[in-house]
């Protein structure tokens, strides 16, 4: 009777069939062997099931149901102890697995371990990349300010706890992953190891680029989190907010000056003023009170560069905010 491997990596994959890949290869390179690889084809037009195919993955295909559910569905199908939810478009780093099971192993009460990433650009080149190491004295307060995991891929699992959790919700969209973490730091089931796991890929497709889409996700995850926060972290939880609303806020502003100076105007742009004006009305009214200002001064426009924030990790993955505000 065969064994179960020790451990399983899921990799959901939408269209994304050019990244795959490279990333099925970096599974395959890794430097511990008892790994099975699941790739859920969560309902792709390319041909996502010819390279799962061809790099020897178990292949599950479903219709698209997002990536929540495509990972839902690969952990149901694992059979690893451990677990790598590791998104097709990032690269393992070689030792990733192996480490952070190791660590897993020392510490039997965690059910998982968060890690660094490094950036790459579409074709693989490395990015500067700032991996800021948190106080781990109490990751919960760190996670309600900023998202320490860039991407899944840079966190081992275990299967048992993600299983008895359901694994990651459906319901807020882009942000499920920093739900899971959240909880986790709640319970006090994670710790924070400094080494770099994964090589995280930055291109037009992440979902970051959408700024609007993210912030409303982060709050409504903040929101969920309200429900059970305990009592001693209210302070910590309207910070965060402030914070996630500073982060993603800026960017949105920025992409509203650039749509409007193209004479572009219509639903997207007033949802996102609406969603400023619900939800981060103090950032809303400095913006307009420095845009009255330069008005009533003659001065011109400021100048909005175009894909300034193209480098800023796929999210919700905040720097560390705090520092941020500081200096604005």
């Amino acid at each position: 009777m065969p064994t179960s491997p020790a451990a399983s990596v899921v990799v959901p994959c939408r269209d994304q069939a050019r990244y795959l890949r490279a990333a099925l290869q970096s599974v395959a390179a890794q430097t511990f062997s008892d790994i099975e690889t699941i790739v859920v084809d969560d309902g792709s037009t390319d041909d996502t099931a010819a390279v799962a195919t061809a790099a020897g993955a178990t292949l599950i295909r479903q219709q698209n149901l997002g990536v929540s559910e495509a990972r839902n569905r690969g952990l149901r199908a694992a059979t690893g102890e451990y677990v790598v939810f590791l998104d097709a478009d990032d690269e393992l780093e070689p030792d990733a697995v192996r480490s952070g099971i190791a660590v897993l192993e020392q510490r039997p009460d965690v059910w998982m371990v968060a890690r660094c990433c490094v950036l790459i650009d579409e074709a693989g080149t490395e990015l500067p990349t700032n991996c800021s190491v948190p106080d781990s004295t109490d990751l919960y307060r760190e996670w309600l300010h900023r998202n320490l995991v860039w991407t899944p891929g840079a966190a081992v699992f275990r299967r048992g706890p993600m299983l008895t959790l359901q694994g990651f919700p459906v319901d807020v969209g882009p942000a499920a992953d920093y739900a899971v973490y959240l909880t986790l730091a709640r319970l006090n089931r994670v710790v924070f190891d400094d080494r770099v796991a994964v090589r995280y890929r930055q291109h037009g497709a992440n979902m970051s680029r959408d700024a609007t889409r993210m912030l409303r996700a982060v709050l409504a995850v903040l929101q969920r989190e309200q429900l059970v926060l305990p009592e001693q972290y209210r302070a910590e939880f309207r910070q965060g907010l402030r914070d996630w609303c500073l982060f993603y806020g800026e960017e949105i502003i920025q992409q509203l000056r650039l749509d409007i100076r193209a004479h572009r105007f219509g639903r997207a742009q007033v949802n996102a003023i609406a969603l400023l004006l619900r939800e981060c009305r103090s950032l809303a009214v400095m913006h307009l009170a420095r845009k009255l200002r330069r008005v009533a001064r003659g001065h011109p426009p400021a100048q909005v560069e175009p894909g300034r924030f193209s480098s800023i990790p796929d999210g919700p993955n905040a720097p560390n905010l705090r520092s941020a505000e500081r200096r604005s």
